[in-house]
């Protein structure tokens, strides 16, 4: 039930991913052809047709709830929702706990979405790439709202949203008795875990382009200019570590250091952010 789930969840960030980038290039069609009269005029039909990729994300989010409501009874299934610091378990023979588990699983999985474009754009910020490859196109449609602020504030913004939405969701599993009552101070403070949280998928991130850098530079996965594009971002990622006499031979042991180095970072990061939403407890 929990693969069925993280890929329901996939599957609805990419069908809004999908929608975002037909917005996107939708109003670009727009704007273009507002120097073509006669083509403006047979457009004025269209913009609503990109509403229409919405409906099979809105039937998952919908309709999911249900299915894990019924088969997880039968099963016992234990559903939990993951965000570093913390566990929070949901009971699957309760309609409302998969309502509210549903809608926070999908909500955790695009902000991590969201969290992980940010993050290419911000490395990938103010160099020569080629503006005609895919997956660069696709990153500046995503941050083209927060691209021209400063880059402490998009460094910052993964913590600056996640932690008052952690706020609200408190507030709503305490309504529904997941969570005891707390006092403001305490959710406060872990609200400011949370927001520190909001960076451990970067960690992931990191540890998956270095891995498929490593199998890149043994195994030849293609000319695709998305992998160009991920092998451009994880060397310069990387460059430091190229300082070090991690060469053997022809063999290159850089990503592996490099890949050690974002698993100690990581698990040291969730002990240090659990010890602290303990605390925050109090």
């Amino acid at each position: 039930m929990g693969i069925l789930d993280l890929t329901l969840s996939v599957i609805a960030v990419l069908l809004w991913a999908n929608w975002q980038m037909g917005l996107s290039a939708d109003q670009k069609k727009r704007v273009t052809d507002l120097g073509h009269v006669g083509r403006t005029i047979s457009h004025k039909a269209e913009p609503g047709f990109s509403w229409k990729t919405l409906l099979p994300l809105v039937a998952i989010l919908f309709l999911r709830p249900f299915i894990y409501w019924q088969i997880g009874m039968g099963i016992e299934w234990n559903a939990m929702l993951k965000f570093g610091a913390v566990s929070i378990p949901f009971r699957s023979d309760n309609l409302l706990h998969m309502m509210v588990f549903s809608l926070a699983g999908f909500a955790q999985i695009l902000l991590i979405f969201y969290s992980w474009i940010l993050f290419l754009g911000l490395v990938n910020y103010g160099d020569n790439v080629n503006e005609n490859n895919l997956l660069h196109k696709g990153i500046h449609i995503f941050t083209k709202p927060v691209i021209k602020w400063p880059v402490i504030f998009r460094i910052l913004l993964p913590g600056m949203i996640t932690a008052p939405l952690w706020f609200l969701f408190c507030l709503i599993l305490e309504k529904i008795n997941i969570f005891p009552v707390q006092t403001l101070k305490s959710v406060f403070c872990e609200s400011l875990v949370m927001g520190l949280c909001a960076y451990l998928p970067w960690c992931h991130l990191l540890a998956l382009l270095i891995f498929i850098y490593f199998l890149n530079s043994y195994i030849y996965l293609g000319g695709s200019p998305i992998w160009n594009y991920l092998h451009f971002f994880t060397r310069k990622i990387l460059t430091p570590l190229y300082f070090l006499p991690l060469q053997i031979s022809k063999i290159d042991f850089t990503p592996v250091a490099g890949m050690a180095i974002v698993f100690l970072i990581y698990e040291n990061a969730v002990k240090g952010l659990s010890i602290l939403f303990t605390y925050a407890l109090r």
